[in-house]
């Protein structure tokens, strides 16, 4: 590149930053208000309708979503209720068939054994594995566990 084509170059990069600003500040683009950008109170009720949606001031924003915990509160609670009135915890002894399909992973398995019941924790369960070295032992296959059994011998169950 000689030295004629990069003045060339630079003369044009002024140029057009000139043009630019001169653009932008003298045609109220820069200004926040601009005239071609104002809606009115009628264009947003007219958007509002035609998209089949409602609008509403802050204070009944915050009822609505006051009212929204409260019913969720209250469902728990329900829930909750009906739950406590069930017996249907499978009791500390009771046999558990898992079946470990080719590929799953250690945590996919602890989570199964927390839902049934067969370990208190998955964590603790995944944590276990690791600390112990079991991670690459596990083996695919059908298991029959005991809920409440030690993770030490669920563990040396899986990895047979």
């Amino acid at each position: 590149m000689t030295r004629q084509s990069v003045q060339a170059f630079a003369g044009g990069m002024i140029l057009a930053t000139a043009v630019l600003a001169g653009t932008f500040y003298l045609t109220g683009s820069g200004n926040a208000e601009s005239s071609k950008n104002k809606v009115s109170e009628a264009d947003v009720k007219t958007y509002l309708k035609d998209n089949d949606q409602v609008s509403l001031t802050r204070t009944d924003y915050q009822d609505l979503l006051q009212y929204k915990e409260k019913a969720l509160k209250q469902d728990d609670a329900s829930q909750n209720e009906k739950d406590s009135g069930q017996d249907n915890e499978p009791k500390k002894g009771s046999k558990y068939k898992l079946e470990i399909k080719k590929g799953m992973s250690t945590a996919e398995v602890a989570d199964i054994l927390e839902k049934e019941k067969v370990v208190p924790s998955a964590d603790d369960f995944k944590d276990y594995v690791k600390d112990a070295g079991y991670e690459s032992k596990i083996r695919a296959g059908k298991y029959e566990l005991k809920r409440g059994s030690s993770l030490k011998s669920i563990v040396k169950a899986l990895s047979r």
